[in-house]
């Protein structure tokens, strides 16, 4: 009686785990430099339709979407914002920074947020803003 309840369990993880799609085991943003380093760790593509990365800073509204990255059938994803100082619109962003992960498979949506929890140095605020009036 046991083992067949847990046959059945794992029979039905398994099935949720194939309908839902994407499993996500880590969404995290650092800075690398005067960039910010966006990675994700990806178990279980299967379903997956594209990811979308989105940022909202402190004195922003809402999330703004910054690109779209289609699946590779790769384990690890990185992107890297390198336009952190400028904001989505043209405005000046200003920490702290959350960004979101939007899974879009063919079951649903799921997203994830993480919050950009270290602040940039002096230097590092003031080499963004130079690098980004050139853009």
């Amino acid at each position: 009686m046991i083992r067949t309840a847990t046959l059945l369990g794992g029979l039905c993880l398994l099935a949720a785990t194939l309908a839902y799609g994407a499993t996500i085991t880590l969404f995290q943003a650092t800075f690398d430099g005067t960039n910010v380093r966006l990675e994700w760790e990806v178990t279980n593509e299967s379903g997956v339709q594209n990811y979308d990365i989105w940022r909202k800073s402190n004195n922003e509204p809402s999330f703004a979407r910054m690109t779209t990255v289609a699946p590779g059938g790769q384990r690890r994803y990185l992107y890297l914002d390198d336009n952190v100082y400028r904001g989505i619109n043209g405005t000046n962003g200003g920490g702290p920074f959350t960004y979101r992960l939007t899974v879009h498979t063919t079951a649903g949506d799921q997203n994830y947020t993480t919050v950009l929890n270290t602040t940039p140095s002096a230097v590092q605020r003031s080499w963004g803003s130079i690098k980004s009036m050139f853009r």
